[in-house]
Parts: structure tokens; sequence; C-alpha cells
């Protein structure tokens, strides 16, 4: 038996692997776990997992029996969804607890000091949050989905299933087994599992069963690709060397150099004629692939189970990334926006949505949600039009206080229940609403309730068709504001100019320029509309600051709060009782009216 070094060197490791993988005499082998996360990943990841596992040589990728079993077990137990199941339920219930208790304590003074547009908006982003996660969880959760899975996995097993003796191994390890589990030899001695001490075992020795039949003239590699931590069967390198100095290994990045355990190596060179043995995941496998692909200038056969592979924040730190030198990655498609076709003011305009508007005036305070929620159904179900449900909602938001915060939130589950272009045909009245009239005439000032919402919506990549559409609409008739929606989320120039507080007081506000125009009105009621009392909720001598006073003029001169400088964030503010700010007007230079409340 020989022991491993205790400094590895990670790049040559990587290189061996690499041409182990691409030989075409090599041995694969799955276990069990293999076999669930296959069915578990989504339907693109495990057609490159499969085909390239079918792309080997004949009979070079296969099953163990006992592996087969197990899944069986899982299958029959309905245990690979059940876990999943569990999570999104408890998940669920938390999120309804985090909406309920920090909707609660959100106030508009709280929140603009955290860069909100005020409590609307802040309540907003967590319903919109609570909603999507709900959503993943659905799509995730999909059990139809999982059936077709199980059943395509199964094809494939049928298709690669060892045919191995198990009475034999029985036997065996009926005389030897308690011996291997309590002296540690490798490999399973950390299963904890009574109903499958010896799991591990009879794979490996159905493994060793079928090597014992290859010829070894040339010598050829073996890889059992599992996604058990397998510490019972490796060895993980106490540092490893990758150009430089020698640092700890990191399994979460994939720098380390696991070698199969030298025990169970000595055994497999005398009962084999195969050369190396690896035991490595299959994420490791499709990174190596995969950035050995891009390296030599060829598309990734594996991009979609790399990706499944891996948690997002993850890929750009993995070691194997040293491989990418030369990285040309093209943009993925976008389907969806190209059978998006943009309706005109004339179209939306056109549809008569009033008797449905009488629905909600005449319902109860409290059945006014109910009679939204079943035009909802009724877009489903195919009996209203995306447009009329979009102008519907449009009217609901204007007229209804707390659509400014649940309108956000219907939408963004609507558009997992809709086609991307059957969404953006829902919101482009909501988004016409806040800047064109009734006749498809631009307004002078902006409605700012559907235009708080558009602003928000404009976050939304899914949304971007709507939004081009949108700006084709502002351009045609000369809109000039602040902040165009849908001419790409460029910086706005924002200025504060003030008179500095002496002795620790906070500065004066005289003036707020937005993309270069005057933003502020020095004389109107303190108490008006436009009054930064009234927009800030306190007096001067309270303050404010910065992040608050930037928060305030995003949402009233209507410009998203992430394109104003953040450079007078941290300073504190005061300001003469009488200054407020500008409205917007279409139809002025710049955008920002100077006349008063």
């Amino acid at each position: 038996m020989r022991l491993d070094p205790f400094i590895r060197d990670y790049s040559q490791f990587l290189a061996d692997l690499t041409i182990a993988i691409h030989e075409d005499d090599t041995a694969f082998y799955l276990d069990t776990s293999v076999l669930t996360w296959a069915i578990t990943i989504g339907r693109d990841a495990r057609k490159e997992f499969l085909t390239w596992c079918r792309a080997r040589s004949s009979g070079a990728v296969r099953v163990p029996v006992w592996a087969a079993h197990e899944l069986h077990k899982h299958l029959l137990r309905g245990s690979l969804n059940a876990n999943l199941q569990k999570a999104i339920s408890e998940t669920e219930k938390k999120l309804s607890e985090f909406s309920r208790v920090t909707t609660e304590r959100a106030d508009d003074q709280l929140c603009l000091a955290r860069g909100y547009a005020g409590r609307d908006a802040y309540v907003t982003d967590v319903h919109r949050t609570v909603e999507r996660l709900k959503a993943l969880g659905k799509i995730a959760g999909d059990e139809a989905a999982l059936a077709a899975a199980a059943d395509e996995v199964v094809d494939f097993v049928n298709e690669r299933l060892l045919d191995t003796s198990l009475d034999a191994i029985f036997t065996k390890l009926n005389s030897v087994g308690e011996m291997r589990y309590s002296h540690l030899v490798p490999p399973g001695y950390h299963d904890q599992k009574p109903e499958n001490k010896f799991g591990d075992v009879v794979i490996w020795e159905e493994i060793l069963a079928d090597l014992e039949g290859r010829p070894g003239n040339p010598p050829f590699d073996t890889i059992l690709i599992s996604r058990d931590e397998k510490t019972d069967w490796v060895s993980s390198a106490p540092l490893v060397v990758n150009g430089e100095k020698p640092q700890k290994s990191n399994r979460d990045h994939e720098l380390d150099v696991t070698l199969a355990h030298p025990l169970l190596i000595h055994e497999f060179s005398k009962r084999t004629t195969s050369r190396t043995l690896y035991v490595v995941p299959p994420s490791f496998v499709a990174s190596t692939i995969h950035y050995a692909e891009r390296k030599n200038g060829v598309a990734s056969t594996v991009s979609r189970w790399f990706s499944a592979a891996h948690r997002p924040s993850a890929i750009e730190k993995l070691a194997t990334a040293v491989l990418a030198t030369n990285v040309d990655v093209a943009p993925l498609s976008d389907a969806a926006h190209d059978a998006f076709a943009a309706p005109t003011l004339a179209s939306i305009n056109s549809v008569d949505v009033f008797p449905l508007i009488g629905e909600f005036e005449q319902a109860a305070a409290t059945e006014k949600d109910a009679v939204v929620a079943q035009w909802a159904e009724r877009l489903l179900k195919g009996d209203l039009q995306p447009l009329a449900f979009g102008k519907l909602l449009a009217w609901v938001i204007i007229s209804d206080p707390a659509w400014l915060t649940e309108a956000p939130t219907l939408l963004e589950a609507m558009s997992h229940q809709v086609s991307n272009a059957k969404w953006n045909t829902i919101i482009m009245p909501v988004l016409s609403a806040a800047f064109f009239d009734p006749s498809g005439d631009l307004l002078v000032a902006p409605q700012s309730k559907p235009a708080m919402v558009a602003l928000q919506l404009e976050e939304d990549e899914r949304a971007k068709p709507a939004f081009v559409a949108l700006a084709a609409l502002l351009s045609a008739a000369d809109a000039r504001l602040p902040y165009l929606p849908g001419l790409g989320q460029k910086k706005v120039e924002y200025v504060v100019a003030f008179v500095a507080g002496s002795a620790g007081k906070p500065n004066l506000i005289r003036e707020i320029r937005l993309g270069g125009q005057l933003a502020v009105i020095e004389d109107v009621n303190d108490d008006g509309p436009q009054a930064l009392n009234t927009l800030l909720g306190r007096a001067p001598d309270i303050g404010c600051t910065g992040k608050e006073l930037r928060s305030i003029v995003a949402r009233h001169l209507l410009v998203p709060a992430n394109l104003l400088a953040t450079t007078w964030d941290k300073q504190n503010f005061t300001w003469p009782a009488e200054l407020g700010l500008a409205s917007i007007d279409t139809t002025s230079d710049g955008g920002l009216s100077q006349l008063e409340d």
C-alpha cells in the first residue's frame, strides 16, 4: 500500500483527470446519489448528462445492480420529492410570517432612511419577493415533471445495468462484512443506516467484479461518479499547489485533490488491471469538460449540466476556471421577447372595460380583492383578454390606494402562470396609463401611482419588451421627463447645493438639480403637497439624511433611486420651511415644472 502525499499538485491532478474523462476506454460507474440527482435536475441539464453518458463507447458507463435497487426504493417511497415538499411548505410558512412582521413595522420614515421611496415601495418589494419565492417553489416541486424525469432515468438505468450475481457478494460479506466495517476498511464504514449498512461495499464488489473481466492491455482508468461526500472512499488533500505556494484545499470551490483511499487503491490494484481509480462528483466532471471545451474555443456541450450542478454564486470562484483562458459566451436567446407584439395606444384605449369596472365599484370594500381575483381567473381561462385585464388593473391602481402595493404582487404571480408575451401585453395598459390619457394624448403631469408601479416593474428583465414599446410611445410623443422608462437605466444627474452647517449642525439645502434642471421651489405652502415638510413627514428642525432626501426626490419626481448619485447620502440636512420639490411636467424642458402647489 502507498500513502498519499500531504501536499498535492492540483493542476497535474486536473490534467490527468481530464485525459481520463475523455479516453474512450475509461470505465465509468454511477452510484445511487447520481441517479437520484439526474431525476431531480432540470430537463435540459438531465438531457446533457444522459447524452454525455450515452456518447461514451459501448459499455463505458455502467450502473451497479445495488445502486439500481436503492433507486427503486427511493421511487417507491416517494422520498425524492418528500424532502423538497417539506422544505417548500416550511419556507412558505416562514415567508408569510416574515411578510406580516416586516410590513406591520414599516413606516415612511424608516423606509426612506433605508433607500426606499416610502412604505408603499417597501411593502410592494416584500410582497413581490414572497410571491416570487412561492412561485419558484411550485416550479421546483412539480410532481408531474418529476415522474416523467424518473421514467427517463429508469430507462437509462435499464440500458446500462451490470449483470452482477449478488449471491457471491452476500456470501462473502456474511464472513468479512463486520470485520471491514468495524476496522474502518473502505468503502462504506461511515454508513449509519442499518438497512443498508454494507450498501457501498456491495457496489464496490460489483465494480471490482466487472473490472476483473475487462482486458487491461493497454491499461485503462476507472471513474466512480457520486454526489455523496464519500469520506470513506477518498483521501482529501490537506494542502494543494495550484501554480503558487501550497494552500488549504477548498472543496466548495473544487480546489481539492481527492484521491481514492490508499487502502481502497491497494485492494483495487490487486484485483483489477485498471490503472487509476477516481471518485468524483458530477459537478466536477461537468467543470472539467465545460472549461476544457471553452479553453479550446469549442462551445460547451454541458453548460446546463454545469449550471445545475453548482450554486450560481460559486461558479466564478471554481478552481477549474483557470482553464477558461479563451471564453466567448454568446448571449442567451430570448424567444419569449420576440413573440411579443406591442399594442398601440389606440388598441389599448378601444378596449371597453366599463361593465367590469362597475363590478368593482359596486362591491363592498371587503369584496373588492375577490373581484380582481375573479378577473384574473377569467384571464387564465381565456375568458378575458390580456389588454382588458391590464386596463382594469391600471384603473384599480389609480382608484384604490391599496393596489399600489398589491398590483405588483399580483403581476408577479401572473408572470409564472402566463407566457412572457401575454404578461407583457397585460403590463402595457398599466404603463400607458401612467403617461397617456384615455384618448392617447400625453399627460402633462404623469399619474404617479401607475408610474411608480411602472418604475418597479422596469427592474424586471422579463418586462423589457413592454418597456421598449413604452419608450417608443414616449419618444414619438416628444415626452420630456427627467427619466424616460424603457431606454435603459442610465444615471440621472443629481446635485444638492447647500450651505454647510457649523458646529455639527445640519447643512441647509439651497438647490436640488435633476438632469441639470432646478428641482426645487423656494416659495410653497409649508404644508402643501410639494413642501419638503410634507414629503419627508417632518419639520426642518428635525432634518433628514441625504439618503432620505434622495429617496423622496426619486419618488416624487419618478426616477429610480439607484440612478441618482449617492454622494450626499451620509450628510445631514435641514431646509427652509417654504422649500418644496418641483412637479413632473412632460411638456417642460427637463420635465420639471416650477408651478407652485
